[in-house]
């Protein structure tokens, strides 16, 4: 039996709900031409934050501020949080809906510039938790110096990971789709990793360093 995938995420998002300030952040960000994180994404990315309580953390992709918030409602107000972006008004946006939304006392570190550059600047080993939201030939890029940034037992997030139903459809071979898909097998194949792939949005890939506790 066919199952109506849109009608499901519809639901889930009314399920999950959206806040005012994230609903702002998203109807901005169509005028800034980039892609906000979806509802359900951002719930399962609070979610997520709240279970790892990290205490340091990286944003690649500010945007206006939809994954921003959504980090920020999950970590301990003693965390920090290193958001990176190559535009600097859209982050601004991101920083007064911060406020709006109760919460500027967290701490908050924003860094406007290319993505990769700033990114290899960054401390290896000293993060607990990355999150990258990014177009598919930066994230293909930016993986492994996201996790190389992570300490042991980090947790590294990419959204967009199935780019909709496209990496999934064999049927379509856009230069994105296809490295989605070799960066998604390169990964399967690599030891010292944990993963799961949510068919979340636009897809959610979850990546944690180390083996995990062993089975028997």
């Amino acid at each position: 039996m066919a199952r109506d995938w849109a009608a499901s995420a519809r639901m889930a998002d009314d399920y999950n709900g959206s806040a005012p300030v994230d609903d702002a952040a998203r109807s901005i960000a169509h005028e800034f031409r980039r892609r906000a994180l979806p509802p359900t994404s951002s719930a399962t990315l609070t979610l997520l934050t709240e279970l790892l309580r990290p205490a340091s953390a990286i944003e690649v992709g500010t945007g206006t501020g939809t994954a921003t918030l959504a980090l920020l409602r999950g970590m301990p107000r003693s965390g920090t949080l290193t958001s990176i972006d190559p535009d600097g008004d859209a982050q601004e946006v991101a920083r007064e809906l911060i406020v709006h939304a109760g919460l500027a006392g967290h701490r908050v570190r924003m860094i406007t510039g290319e993505p990769a550059a700033v990114l290899g600047r960054l401390a290896e080993r000293s993060y607990d938790l990355v999150v990258v939201d990014a177009e598919p030939e930066l994230t293909v890029e930016l993986v492994p110096h996201a996790l190389r940034r992570l300490e042991d037992d980090g947790v590294l997030v990419v959204s967009r990971a199935l780019q909709g139903g496209d990496v999934a459809d064999p049927a379509v071979r856009t230069p994105q789709a296809r490295a989605l898909r070799r960066m998604l097998r390169e990964l399967g194949e690599q030891s010292g990793l944990r993963r799961l792939l949510l068919p979340v949005d636009e897809g959610l890939l979850v990546l944690r360093k180390g083996e995990g506790p062993s089975r028997g």
